[in-house]
């Protein structure tokens, strides 16, 4: 059973370490990988990351092409608009839920994530700021009371965080974030429904918008 249990981790630990290189765009898009060359770099047994990488693949992150070998998969422009919709019909949703249903304590935990978020941003901790824009918008979904929607929300962050890391090459885009979340937070808090629709459609469109002219830079 010790055996079993010390697989699986490594497994996972070599999931976790190859997606952050790729989610971070350490490993680029089209870049040929090695099972053996991952390995090496990580410290770890082909086993696992072969078993990684079918996670991997899975997850749209990697393609593995019979008798061609292993590339991060390629950033697709179309496939981040689809992304771009399926936010802006999902999320907007959320954030009127929030403004009808959020409790005061759940507003108290935004403004908080909203501080250290702020700190991030002038610290340019991108990784710490990234996870902090994700509970940001984990707290909305919880606001708004629905756990599909939740699922649903979580599944298209996931596909997004690459464009992220991307997106925030921008100079300053970090700060326009907070201020966007600040928004979004003060339409939530009045209660305004409206308000905070507006403020969330121009966050999203905004993240659209910055991505966009990033990758087509590239």
């Amino acid at each position: 059973m010790k055996t079993v249990g010390k697989r699986v981790s490594l497994r996972d630990t070599a999931y976790d370490e190859i997606r952050k290189l790729i989610v971070t765009c350490e490993l680029r898009p089209g870049q040929p990988l090695t099972v053996t060359d991952l390995a090496e770099a990580l410290n770890i047994g082909r086993t696992p990351v072969i078993q990684a990488i079918d996670r991997l693949a899975v997850d749209g992150l990697v393609d593995v092409m019979p008798r061609k070998g292993i590339v991060v998969s390629p950033v697709s422009l179309d496939d981040f608009m689809e992304v771009i919709e399926m936010r802006m019909v999902n999320e907007t949703a959320a954030v009127r839920w929030a403004a009808e249903r959020a409790s005061r304590a759940e507003i108290a935990m935004m403004e908080a994530n909203l501080a250290a978020i702020w700190r991030a941003a002038k610290d340019r901790n991108i990784e710490e700021f990234i996870s902090l824009d994700r509970d940001f918008h984990r707290l909305i979904t919880q606001s708004a009371s629905n756990r599909i929607l939740g699922d649903v929300l979580s599944s298209l962050h996931d596909k997004a965080l690459r464009f992220w890391f991307i997106s925030l090459k921008a100079p300053d885009h970090n700060i326009r974030v907070c201020e966007q979340h600040a928004a979004v937070i003060e339409g939530i808090k009045s209660g305004n429904l409206d308000v905070a629709e507006k403020a969330m459609r121009e966050h999203i469109a905004s993240f659209q918008m910055n991505a966009t002219s990033q990758i087509m830079r590239a």
